[in-house]
C-alpha cells in the first residue's frame, strides 16, 4: 500500500509539472502572437497613415494651382479653371467636386461640375471669410463621409473667391490591403475638432492614433484591433505546441533522471574511493607507529653488533681466536635478529593486492580531478584534462591506479601556488600513456636521477615515499613510470598495458 501511494504521488507530481510546462509554453506562444498582431497593426497603420498623408498633400497642391489660375485669369478664362477642375476630379476620384464660389454678391460663382448644395456653399463662404491665410476644413453638412477643404483666392483680405474641394474621406483612407478587410480590424478618420468624418472604431485590444502628416489637414487616423483567444492560439498551434512540449518535457525528465542516477553512482564510487584512501592512510599511520617500534627494536641488535665488532678487533690484536669465534657467533645472531625484524615489517606492510583487471584510465583521471577540485581552487590552481574521446582501458587495479595519479597531481599542486596542471592521455601501440605536467619550479637537478628512491624528496617537509610507492604500484601492474627530461614543464609519464577488448 505504501509503494502504491508513493507511486501515485510521484505520478501526480509529474503530471502537475507537465501541466505547468504546457501552460507556460502556450502562454509564451500567446504572448508572442499578441505582440506580433500588435506589431502588425502598427506597421499597417503607419502604412495607411503615410498613404493618407500623401493624398492630403496633393489636395494642398491642387488648391494652390487652382488659386494661381484664378488670380491670373480673373473671369476671362473661367473655362481654364473649369477644365483643370474636371481633370482633377477625373484623376482623383476621392475629390468629388472642385468649386469656386464668389465672396462678392455682384460677382457670380464659377460653375464647375458637381456644384455644392446650398448649405455646404454657405459653409464654404463662411470659412473663407474667417480664414486668416491657412486652409480651412469642416465636415460636409449634406453628405456623410465627406469634408470640405477651403482656400480664399487671392489669399488676402481682398479675396474675391472661395475655392473648395469636396473630398470623400472614406476614399482618402481607402486601401486594397486585405488586412483592413478583416472583421477584427476597424479604423476611422476624425476632423481636428474630433468630428467623425468616416468609419467607425470598435473596442479593441490594440489601438493606433496619429494625425496625418499634412499641415493643412491635421486629420486624425485611428485604428483598432480586436484580439480573440482563437487568434492567439489556433487549435492547430495548440495541438502542435502541446505535442512538442510534451516530447521535450519527457526528454528533459529522462535526462534529469539519468543524471541523478549517474550522480548517485559517482557519489557511491567516491565514497568507496574515500574509504579505500582512509584505509590506506590508516595503514600508513600504523606503519609509522610500527616503524618507530622497529627503530627501537633494531637499535638493540645494531648496538650489540657494534660492540661485538669493537671487541672482535681487540681480540684479533691479542690473537685470541677462541674469543673471536664467540664474538663472531654473537654478531651473526644479532644480525639475524635484525633481519627477522625487517622481514616481519615487510610482510606486514605488503598490501593485499586485488587481481589486475580492465579499468578506465579516463575515469581515474576524472575522479582525481574531482577529488582535488576543492584543494586546487583554494590554491588558485587549474587542473586540465586532455583525454581521448574513446576511453583507454588498461590492465590495473582501479584503486591503486587512482592512488598513483592522485599522488602525481598532488605533487604538482604542491610544487607552486596557482599551478597549471595538465593530464594528457593517449594510446601508443599496446600501451596507454598518461602524462602529468605542471608549470612549477621543477625537480632539483641533484635528485632528478634518484627521484623514485625511498626517502629522496625535494619538498621541505616531504617523506620521500610517495614516488617510491607510485613506482612500486605501477611496476606491479606491469607498467612503468618516469620523469621526462628535456621538457619545458615538469612531466611524469605513466605507461600501462592496454586491456584486451
Amino acid at each position: 500500500m505504501r509503494f502504491t501511494t508513493s507511486t501515485l504521488r510521484s505520478a501526480m507530481r509529474f503530471l502537475a509539472l507537465w501541466a505547468c510546462a504546457i501552460v507556460m509554453v502556450l502562454a509564451t506562444l500567446g504572448i508572442m502572437e499578441r505582440q506580433r498582431l500588435v506589431r502588425e497593426l502598427t506597421v499597417k497603420s503607419e502604412g495607411l497613415h503615410r498613404l493618407a498623408s500623401q493624398r492630403a498633400d496633393q489636395h494642398d497642391a491642387h488648391l494652390t494651382a487652382l488659386s494661381a489660375i484664378l488670380v491670373a485669369s480673373e473671369e476671362a478664362r473661367q473655362d481654364l479653371l473649369i477644365e483643370v477642375a474636371a481633370t482633377i476630379t477625373r484623376f482623383y476620384p476621392r475629390i468629388v467636386s472642385v468649386n469656386a464660389l464668389s465672396l462678392e454678391p455682384a460677382r457670380p460663382d464659377i460653375q464647375t461640375p458637381f456644384a455644392l448644395g446650398a448649405q455646404d456653399a454657405t459653409r464654404v463662404r463662411d470659412l473663407a471669410l474667417q480664414s486668416t491665410g491657412a486652409l480651412q476644413i469642416a465636415p460636409s453638412t449634406v453628405d456623410a463621409d465627406r469634408y470640405l477643404l477651403v482656400k480664399r483666392s487671392p489669399n488676402s483680405q481682398a479675396a474675391r473667391y472661395a475655392l473648395a474641394l469636396n473630398i470623400n474621406a472614406a476614399a482618402l483612407v481607402a486601401s486594397d490591403d486585405p488586412f483592413w478587410q478583416s472583421p477584427s480590424v476597424s479604423h476611422r478618420l476624425l476632423s481636428p475638432q474630433g468630428d467623425v468624418l468616416t468609419g467607425g472604431l470598435a473596442t479593441g485590444d490594440a489601438t493606433f492614433s496619429r494625425a496625418i502628416g499634412s499641415a493643412s489637414q491635421p486629420l486624425i487616423l485611428e485604428t483598432a484591433l480586436r484580439i480573440r483567444t482563437a487568434d492567439l492560439l489556433p487549435i492547430g498551434t495548440v495541438l502542435v505546441a502541446t505535442a512538442l512540449a510534451t516530447l521535450l518535457f519527457w526528454l528533459v525528465a529522462l535526462g534529469l533522471k539519468q543524471r541523478a542516477r549517474r550522480k548517485e553512482a559517482e557519489q557511491r564510487a567516491d565514497l568507496s574511493a574515500l574509504e579505500t584512501r582512509l584505509a590506506h592512510a590508516s595503514r600508513i599511520n600504523a606503519m609509522g607507529e610500527m616503524a618507530s617500534g622497529m627503530a627501537h627494536e633494531l637499535a638493540q641488535p645494531l648496538t650489540a653488533i657494534l660492540s661485538q665488532a669493537q671487541a672482535g678487533r681487540h681480540l684479533v690484536q691479542r690473537g685470541d681466536v677462541e674469543g673471536l669465534a664467540r664474538v663472531l657467533d654473537d654478531t651473526v645472531a644479532q644480525a639475524q635478529r635484525g633481519a627477522d625484524i625487517l622481514e616481519r615489517l615487510q610482510r606486514w606492510s605488503r598490501p593485499n593486492r586485488d587481481q589486475v583487471q580492465a579499468c578506465s584510465l579516463n575515469e581515474a583521471a576524472l575522479r582525481v580531478k574531482r577529488l582535488l577540485g576543492t584543494e586546487a581552487q583554494a590554491k588558485g590552481a587549474v587542473v586540465t584534462l586532455d583525454l581521448p574521446n574513446t576511453p583507454l582501458q588498461v590492465k590495473a587495479d582501479p584503486v591503486e591506479l587512482e592512488q598513483v595519479i592522485f599522488n602525481l597531481v598532488r605533487n604538482a599542486l604542491d610544487a607552486a601556488d596557482r599551478a597549471r596542471v595538465l593530464l594528457r592521455a593517449r594510446r601508443l601501440g599496446d600501451r596507454a600513456v598518461l602524462e602529468v605536467s605542471d608549470d612549477g619550479p621543477g625537480v632539483p637537478a641533484d635528485i632528478r636521477e634518484r627521484v623514485f628512491e625511498p626517502f629522496v624528496t625535494g619538498k621541505k617537509d616531504g617523506t620521500g615515499l610517495g614516488l617510491a610507492l607510485c613506482q612500486r604500484l605501477v611496476e606491479e601492474m606491469g607498467g612503468d613510470i618516469e620523469l621526462v627530461s628535456g621538457t619545458a614543464h615538469t612531466t611524469f609519464r605513466l605507461s600501462l598495458p592496454i586491456a584486451a577488448s
